[in-house]
């Protein structure tokens, strides 16, 4: 149920179905090692980041496409059991669901690999008829559905006056046009060196991140806000820069922390949270879901993460 006041957030993006699978190290082309405890989940950036709002009782609608086939089906059921409204989720006839083949390894960290699917069939001249963005607050965008749709959903943010946050993942260089559209820009570290054009296994040190940060800035959103993992996140204005630190956990699972992050900082703000009260609420759930394996199940309601902030106030 929506609380009284509080803001619309419409997430247009991707539903990815995941097939995960645990493994030591990733094989070189042309061998075959053994993995261990694969298994199929929902996924998707959009779709996790929907649900991470939902379970914390935000006001959500999901835009995306999905494949008009069991996967694509499957995802919808999750969606709208998740208390995300979907009215406004298209089908395709032609192209199947998303899949995302997720690796772990033994320290719970993970790499990615995506086929788009169906997420590519969500066309720019659709979004104009959305009667979800026109009422939406809040638009959060990320990039896993083809750059002309995501272009055209922030312009048509940035027309009518919305927040807009994108979330820049799967990253890429040359994104000046997306970056000049945003309100709020979400990079974990290696996204924020290859939107600059560097190498993403590179090390940061607070001054560097906040440099890079700040060059962002300077390209139109109010705010770029990096999240670093175990450090917390890096909040960078025009005005002024901050860290917000995260709790120390025993990471099991890091797939769909910054998912997580990005679809808690958009419910804090629409509860009328300042920036840094969001980041830090943010912080918390991106630390609660790395203690968890698989990302839907993961994602904590308000009750869960209340009982989790408890163990860490002194």
């Amino acid at each position: 149920m929506q609380a009284q006041g509080q803001k619309h957030i419409v997430v247009i993006g991707s539903y990815n179905v995941g097939f995960i699978c645990n493994t030591p190290r990733l094989p070189v082309w042309g061998e075959t090692i053994l993995g261990s405890g694969f298994s199929v989940c929902h996924g998707g950036k959009g779709s996790n980041q929907s649900v991470a709002a939902a379970k914390l009782g935000g006001h959500i609608s999901f835009i995306g496409c999905l494949g008009d086939d069991p996967y694509g089906k499957s995802g919808v059921a999750m969606l709208r059991e998740a208390g995300v409204a979907v009215d406004e989720v298209s089908f395709s006839s032609t192209s199947p669901t998303g899949v995302g083949f997720v690796f772990l390894n033994e320290q719970g960290e993970n790499c990615i690999v995506v086929d788009p699917g169906a997420n590519h069939q969500l066309l720019p001249d659709e979004l104009e008829t959305k009667e979800a963005i026109q009422n939406a607050d809040i638009l959060v965008f990320q990039l896993e559905n083809h750059l002309d749709t995501i272009k055209k959903g922030m312009e048509l943010g940035k027309k009518w006056g919305k927040t807009v946050i994108l979330n820049p993942a799967p990253a890429t260089p040359k994104l000046d046009d997306l970056l000049a559209l945003s309100t709020i820009v979400t990079p974990n570290e290696s996204e924020l060196l290859i939107l600059h054009g560097m190498d993403p296994s590179s090390e940061l040190n607070d001054a560097e991140c906040e440099r890079l940060a700040r060059l962002i800035v300077q390209r139109g959103p109010q705010a770029v806000i990096v999240t670093r993992g175990e450090k917390g996140a890096m909040v960078v204005t025009a005005d002024e820069a901050f860290p917000v630190f995260a709790p120390k956990v025993n990471a099991v699972d890091t797939t769909g922390a910054g998912d997580s992050f990005t679809g808690a900082l958009a419910v804090a703000l629409s509860e009328g949270q300042t920036l840094r009260e969001a980041v830090r609420f943010a912080c918390y759930v991106g630390a609660y879901c790395v203690t968890h394996e698989d990302v839907i199940p993961a994602l904590p309601n308000r009750d869960q993460l209340y009982a989790f902030m408890k163990q860490f106030e002194g």
